[in-house]
């Protein structure tokens, strides 16, 4: 039985970038496997971004017969395709870090500029998705990563993802923005990577 780690990149980025790679980095000195996920972002919408995941994810599994103990990595739209797989994949554990404010119980205060910013098509399937229908459905542990620096929406999808989660705990990462890149962000991933992981 392998340990892997999918790692789910945020909005337009790549699994190639710098950030990613050192995130890699820490999940291998825990003896856990990193499988950067490629997501193809352009002129799709949520529900397009989960299906490519889990059809990665299905490939994998069923090449290796479903031996893995597997975790989920995501930040920001990544973390959103993470939270809406693991309902399917049921994984030991997944870190959310800078969990999107884009549920149907967050569109009535995600500001006018966000919302042109990701597109009427977007924003119309994020509504599919009930953020309080959808943790009960969610059973594995759950650590949540916020920067202290982020937009107050980020911050109270946060607060209210971990107290929603079963099994879940709030990780603020002080003076960070939505930078996964950032000194400071990557800093404490290091850590909580290193240090929250128990087997």
């Amino acid at each position: 039985m392998e340990k892997i780690v999918y790692i789910i990149p945020g909005y337009g980025e790549t699994p190639s970038m710098a950030a990613y790679k050192k995130i890699s980095g820490f999940f291998r000195r825990k003896k856990i496997e990193p499988i950067s996920v490629e997501i193809l972002w352009k002129n799709r919408v949520m529900t397009n971004y989960v299906e490519q995941f889990i059809d990665k994810y299905n490939m994998r599994n069923n090449k290796k017969r479903g031996n893995d103990e597997v975790y989920l990595f995501g930040f920001s739209f990544g973390a959103m395709v993470s939270f809406l797989s693991s309902i399917e994949i049921n994984p030991k554990l997944q870190i959310l870090c800078s969990l999107s404010p884009y549920f149907r119980e967050d569109l009535i205060s995600v500001k006018d500029r966000w919302k042109r910013l990701v597109g009427k098509r977007r924003i119309k399937d994020f509504g599919n998705y009930s953020f309080d229908d959808l943790t009960k459905r969610i059973n594995c542990k759950n650590i949540l990563v916020y920067g202290s620096e982020e937009d107050d929406i980020c911050l109270k999808r946060a607060m209210d993802a971990e107290k929603k989660l079963k099994n879940s705990k709030l990780i603020i990462v002080k003076g960070a923005k939505h930078d996964i890149s950032q000194k400071e962000y990557l800093e404490r991933l290091e850590e909580i990577i290193l240090e929250e992981i128990k087997y």
